[in-house]
Formats: C-alpha cells, structure tokens, sequence
C-alpha cells in the first residue's frame, strides 16, 4: 500500500537532507582509497539488469551515507531508505530512470573526487528530489510545489 502523498513527500524530503549532508560529509572524509570501488559500483550499475538495480541502488546510497563517516546520520537515512524502498524499487525499474540515475551518481562520484562538499550535497539532493517526484507521479498524485 502506498502511503498518503503528505507522508511521501515527508519521507522523500527528509531523505534528501540528510543523504545530502551526508554526501558532503562524505566529500569532506571520504579516503582517496574510497573511491575506486564507488566508481566501480557505477559502473557495474550502469551495466545492471532491472531487476538488480535497485538494490545497487540502495547499496551505493547507504556506502555514501557510511563515508560521511556519521553513524547517526547514516542509521537515519538507512531507516528513511528502508521505508521508502517499496516505491522506490517501482520508480527505478524503469529503464530510462536508470540510465538517468547512474549519470548523476557519476556526476556524485566526481564531486566526491573534487572533495567539493557544497556539491555532492547538492547532487545527492537534486538526486532524490527527482526520485520522489517520480514516485509521487506513479503514484497517481500530482507533485506539490513543495517538489520543486
């Protein structure tokens, strides 16, 4: 069951706030050795079946979360992500959101190169704004000026 449209937009904007502070965090900690293996976890998201994305998905935002090198932060997020999954996992089995979503990972993945934290906050917060007016649109509900 789909929760009310009020609750989605909830959710979604407490998600973007705070993976955003964590992919700054994250851009201010993270280790050089670090992110190869991000790199690599785009790639191979770039190369996924529908049926495998979305738990890369999940996956890649929790590690980023984990970079932030927060905990509190990070359990919070993780507890969002997990509530929000069943929608989530809907708005990412579409081929073309795919495609979109391994190019702003990318786009994280380099800010994080650059340690520009005002960046990959910024990234990580357009990145979920987009999935949640996507899931509110597959959802039947229009997305309130509060998504844009």
């Amino acid at each position: 069951m789909t929760p009310m449209p009020h609750l989605l937009l909830d959710l979604f904007e407490a998600l973007a706030e705070i993976e955003a502070l964590c992919a700054s965090l994250a851009a201010q900690r993270v280790l050089l050795a670090d992110l190869p293996a991000l790199e690599n976890d785009v790639q191979r998201m770039a190369e996924a079946d529908l049926a495998a994305y979305p738990q890369m998905n999940f996956d890649f935002h929790d590690r980023i979360c984990r970079l932030g090198r927060n905990g509190e932060l990070a359990r919070l997020a993780d507890g969002l992500r997990q509530r929000l999954a069943p929608m989530r996992r809907v708005q990412l089995a579409r081929p073309d959101r795919q495609q979109r979503s391994v190019c702003e990972h990318r786009a994280l993945v380099a800010a994080l190169y650059e340690r520009d934290g005002p960046l990959a906050g910024s990234i990580m917060r357009a990145h979920l704004r987009i999935a949640m007016r996507e899931v509110l649109f597959a959802s039947g509900q229009p997305p309130s000026s509060a998504t844009s």
